[in-house]
């Protein structure tokens, strides 16, 4: 989302796609698994150039050619509130042997996620994204998730690895930080505030515990919406583990899939801190090697550490000495320890790119290699980068690329000249003392001779009492040349591996049991395997090419371990399968490993109607709603009045319904797989529901609805549109409303103003409207323009004018994402950004319609905190409920309701019980009031699971 793309902690869906490379247009990127491991460049996107997981980096050209498809007034002192309630140091700060097909290898970056862009923008050190904890994977998730009020051009950043936009945008900003710091806050409740009230307990309001409600809100099954990606694979003895992640759901999470009986059953590791406790969301794995006891995998921001394979315990990745620019490639166990390979590539320049090396006794305390060890025999190149690395006892072998000069002698006679001609190849290097030192192995400075071998190595992998190396071979029908060596040095022709559709290699791995090679032979996907090297026998076909990535390969007995990432309806699926010469490919059925598969389902928003409620949000990852006729005690899931109302292409979802004279309305819009679309929905009972988004008002570029309002004389939709900035190349966005007096017949709306809704000509400045409600004598909406907290005012719906919020004093930006009213009176609320990065809660309320407005702040009960709804009180007292998350530690937060009668000074409660508090997250992400109940939604979710909440009070 423009300007603001929020995020729930973990959400896998946001604004605009599915992290990871996982859906949209480029779903099959170049690199769907290369990972960022530390923080440190901006995340201006996940999937246009690669993803996160994507180092933006490509084979050499002789690569390439082996590898076909390769690609408003303001309370004078908000500061000093903020201080009353937290302390000064918070306010300060506080591959495998080859990379999948189709891409480049596999990596892992120092600098954070890349961009989707291809040039990212600069970083504003003002921008509410930083929170400037570096190699932390929170800190880069959230630069990706966290809304910055500041201008942005969110439209082309992080689609990522979370989030559902919309309710997100409102819900997550300030919970994401908050989980980012995962500062421990002595929160002084009051204290020297005139606006903030006392923090009251939660027996004395009455707050009874959430149901959980996966069991009511029901979905048809599906695959879709839970997308899941698979990383490399090791294997030790009859013991397989592969690693991936699974995203798509509230939270993230890194999986690990084991098997003790070489791939005859599988179980799902587990996952711990250091301390025996939960790990927070996130932290994907990308790299696995293993053995004698002794188990590394490695994801981005993160180490993970195991003694058998099966359990697994997270470790901050700051144990590995990373730059910025290093990017790594491989992982393997030696007989030392583990060895991690790849390239430091400054600022993406490949023209600048230079190896790097990096050793470990244990998995937790890294060494970096002095890379100036790899020397090439002649002295006339430069190593660029180690692809492949293979370990064999006490020797170690790794390998990349190089480019050499050459003088040549060009022409004839007189025309003859002599000319410099630079050229890229390979070379290889041997290690007889677990890494510490090395010596050339083999320089490919010029052809080998005969069997039309390229000088290029494919692939690497170890052989009992030996190695191999692999050489692309030319011609219309590709094939591969196998070289042996028993100590690394001198190398003999083997073999040449073929078939009649030709062979592209992809990944290779070898050991004790043999050596294993994975390619593209035509269309299909095969592999050769051997027990010593020399002699080959290819198997039957494992997938194919156009629907399945091979991320990892391992030899496992006298078979072979196939890990990929396989294209679903609308989502990535893992794949295993398990191959050997003479016998049919046997797949590895994934969804029956328990704990492996979550089905998709979120609630996003609430809206009530006397006895009446309509909850919506997705199943499956498509748009989906339910009813309930009698108070919220039982719900039905809605019907389409036709399957294309929900059965939607891509992943779609709702963010926010209202009841207004002609019935329901829900919006919400794509998150991945289509193009960006308003999702608009209409209903005369909250059964049966009919679509209104092919209608002439939505059919604009980069459109997209948030949320909708209901008043006496029609329906008001507010959004924004991405739209190309005046005389530059950029996207900027400007607000966006629509108007109905009913359910159909949908107008645009203009400016009452001029530049009201666009800002003014030239500015650039990004403005967006994030929510809207209907007061008395109109509507008004809340969002952001640039760094600016902003709402609009609207007599009708048809025109609005502009009531912008100077930014608090003490902060850089803000921005609103809630808006509630009871007559004449308006109250809002949003995330500030301090000069020192926090951010933090705050309110805004208005006494004459949204015209002006005055701040303030609200109690935080520890650590850090965020606002996820608000709603206003009906009764004749009045006043507004609003609820939060709050916590100390990363991926640990508790809800918090706070209470005001006039939304200028309020008090904070921390209710207890089921779904409110307990492990993991918990939230309340929508507010409706209808006589003397309040009700919300929301989601209790940790690493182990989630389900969707639903949480009805007494009015207060």
């Amino acid at each position: 989302m423009p300007g603001f793309q929020p995020a729930m902690p973990g959400f896998e869906f946001d604004g605009r796609a599915l992290n990871v490379g996982l859906l949209g247009s480029d779903q099959f990127n170049p690199d769907p698994h290369g990972i960022p491991l530390l923080g440190g460049a901006p995340l201006a996107g996940d999937r246009t150039t690669g993803g996160p997981w994507y180092d933006g980096s490509r084979p050499s050209a002789a690569t390439a050619r082996a590898r076909p498809g390769s690609p408003g007034e303001v309370r004078p002192n908000l500061a000093d509130l903020y201080k009353a309630h937290f302390s000064e140091a918070d306010l300060a700060g506080g591959g495998p042997d080859r990379a999948p097909r189709r891409n480049a290898d596999a990596r892992i970056t120092a600098r954070g996620h890349e961009e989707r862009e291809a040039q990212p923008e600069s970083r504003d050190p003002r921008d509410p994204r930083d929170p400037g904890a570096a190699g932390v994977e929170w800190t880069r998730l959230l630069r990706s998730l966290l809304p910055p009020p500041a201008k942005r051009t969110w439209s082309k950043q992080f689609l990522s690895e979370l989030h559902f936009r919309g309710w997100v945008s409102r819900v997550a900003i300030p919970i994401l930080a908050m989980i980012v710091f995962g500062v421990a806050v002595v929160v002084i409740v009051g204290a020297n505030s005139g606006n903030a009230g006392p923090a009251a307990p939660a027996t004395a309001l009455g707050f009874p515990p959430a149901t959980l409600a996966g069991e009511e809100f029901t979905a048809a099954e599906s695959g879709r919406g839970i997308s899941q990606t698979l990383g490399q694979v090791a294997s030790d003895g009859t013991e397989i583990v592969a690693v991936g992640s699974q995203s798509g759901a509230r939270i993230g999470r890194a999986q690990f899939f084991v098997s003790q009986n070489d791939g005859g059953s599988w179980a799902m590791g587990s996952v711990r801190t250091p301390g025996g406790g939960e790990p927070p969301p996130g932290h994907a794995a990308r790299f696995v090697a293993g053995g004698q006891g002794a188990w590394v995998a490695v994801g981005p921001g993160s180490i993970w550490t195991s003694p058998d394979g099966r359990t697994w315990t997270l470790t901050p990745s700051a144990g590995m000495p990373l730059r910025p620019g290093d990017q790594i490639s491989v992982l393997r166990r030696t007989a030392s320890g583990f060895i991690a390979v790849g390239a430091n590539i400054p600022g993406g320049d490949q023209a600048r790119s230079s190896p790097v090396v990096f050793l470990s006794a244990n998995g937790l305390s890294w060494q970096r290699l002095d890379a100036s060890q790899l020397r090439l025999p002649a002295g006339t190149g430069r190593v660029l980068n180690i692809r492949y690395a293979a370990a064999e006892g006490t020797l170690i072998l790794i390998a990349g690329d190089v480019t050499t000069t050459t003088t040549k002698v060009v022409g004839t006679g007189k025309a003859k000249a002599k000319r410099t001609v630079t050229s890229q190849t390979s070379g290889a290097w041997l290690s007889r003392n677990g890494g510490s030192t090395w010596v050339a192995a083999v320089s490919l400075d010029v052809p080998p001779p005969g069997h039309g071998a390229q000088p290029q190595i494919v692939g690497a992998a170890a052989v009992k009492a030996g190695f191999v190396l692999l050489l692309p071979t030319a011609g219309v029908r590709p094939g591969l040349d196998v070289y042996g060596s028993p100590n690394g040095t001198a190398w003999t022709f083997e073999a040449t591996l073929a078939t009649p559709a030709g062979l592209v290699a992809d990944l290779t791995d070898g050991g004790p049991s043999g050596a294993v090679v994975t390619g593209q032979a035509g269309r299909t996907l095969t592999a050769f395997v051997s027990a010593n090297g020399v002699s080959w026998r290819q198997t039957q076909a494992f997938g194919a090419a156009a629907a399945e990535s091979v991320s990892g390969v391992a030899m496992a007995g006298g078979s072979a371990v196939v890990t990929a990432t396989t294209a679903g309806p609308q989502s990535l699926q893992p794949a295993i399968t398990m191959v050997a010469a003479g016998a049919p490919a046997r797949q590895v059925d994934v969804a029956k490993i328990p704990g492996a598969f979550d089905p998709q389902l979120a609630v996003n928003g609430i809206a009530a109607e006397a006895g009446t409620q309509v909850a919506v949000g997705s199943a499956n990852g498509y748009p989906a709603a339910w009813m309930s006729a009698d108070g919220g005690s039982s719900w039905t899931a809605a019907t389409g009045a036709t399957e294309a109302v929900f059965d939607r292409p891509g992943v779609q979802q709702l963010t926010g319904v209202t009841y207004g004279p002609a019935g329901w309305l829900a919006v919400g819009g794509v998150t991945a797989g289509a193009t960006q679309h308003p999702v608009v929905l209409s209903s005369a009972d909250g059964s049966s529901w009919q679509a209104a988004d092919g209608e002439a008002a939505f059919g604009g570029p980069g459109l997209a609805t948030e949320q909708a309002a209901a008043g006496p004389d029609g329906y008001v939709i507010v959004g924004y549109q991405d739209v190309k900035a005046a005389g530059t190349s950029s996207n900027r966005t400007i607000a966006a409303a629509w108007w109905s007096a009913g359910l159909t017949g949908w107008e645009r709306a203009g400016d009452a103003t001029a530049g009201a809704l666009e800002g003014s000509a030239g500015s650039g400045a990004s403005m967006q409207m994030l929510a809207v409600v209907a007061r008395s004598g109109g509507f008004v909406a809340v969002g952001s323009d640039g760094n600016q907290a902003s709402a609009w005012i609207s007599p009708d719906g048809r025109t609005w004018r502009q009531a912008s919020l100077p930014v608090p004093i003490g902060s850089t930006s803000a921005v609103l994402q809630h808006v509630a009213s009871s007559g004449r009176t308006v109250v809002a609320a949003g995330t500030a950004v301090t000069t020192a990065g926090q951010r933090l809660p705050f309110a805004a309320s208005s006494s004459d319609g949204g015209s002006t407005w005055t701040e303030a702040a609200l109690p935080v009960p520890a650590g850090l905190a965020s606002v996820t709804a608000l709603a206003a009180v009906p009764g004749s007292g009045g006043g507004f409920t609003a609820t939060g998350t709050f916590g100390r530690t990363p991926g640990h937060q508790d809800v918090v309701v706070w209470t005001s009668a006039n939304g200028s000074a309020w008090t904070a409660a921390t209710p207890t019980g089921q779904g409110l508090t307990g492990p993991g997250i918990q939230a309340i992400t929508s507010l409706a009031a209808s006589g003397s109940t309040l009700t919300g939604v929301g989601f209790t979710a940790s690493p182990a699971g989630e389900e969707p909440v639903f949480w009805q009070a007494p009015v207060r």
